[in-house]
């Protein structure tokens, strides 16, 4: 209804899922590669922050961001706007960051991009394999800790 396209974020570290979001996009974006920049401008913006809170505390992580999309990894990769004349300047902070090996972009097949899962419906089956590869466990029992706090 409004045509802004939702991100959809998992950031691991290791096999160890440390935040997860689904976001419609503040911008409407006129064409979806262009869509698939913005989610990458987001999940850098995230991979950084969590990397400089991880070098806190004494860990240095790489970043890199995973996309199903070669329109959005090729403007990452470029520098300047080239044929998307509509993206704001603010938003390619993006590529000077890759350029200088801060963090890198590399392609996922679609099939395989777990965050799809946040980003549009797919199948039972789909979600139940993305949610197994990302660590999460289906429990269909309550846990024996939540059953004593309801004596």
């Amino acid at each position: 209804m409004t045509r802004k396209s939702t991100t959809g974020m998992i950031a691991f570290y290791g096999q160890h899922v440390l935040n997860h979001s689904s976001n419609v996009q503040s911008t409407i974006a006129l064409s979806t590669g262009e869509s698939e920049y913005y989610a990458l401008v987001k999940g850098g913006s995230t991979g950084l922050g969590i990397q400089s809170l991880l070098a806190d505390h004494g860990i240095n992580a790489a970043v890199t961001i995973e996309s199903d999309s070669n329109a959005a990894k090729g403007t990452v990769n470029r520098v300047g706007l080239g044929k998307a004349r509509h993206i704001q300047t603010r938003y390619l902070w993006l590529q000077e960051r890759v350029a200088e090996n801060h963090l890198k972009v590399v392609h996922v097949p679609g099939k395989q991009n777990r965050s799809n899962v946040l980003t549009k419906p797919v199948p039972g089956t789909q979600m139940q394999q993305t949610m197994t590869k990302s660590g999460y466990v289906y429990l269909t029992d309550r846990s024996k800790g939540q059953l004593n706090l309801l004596k």
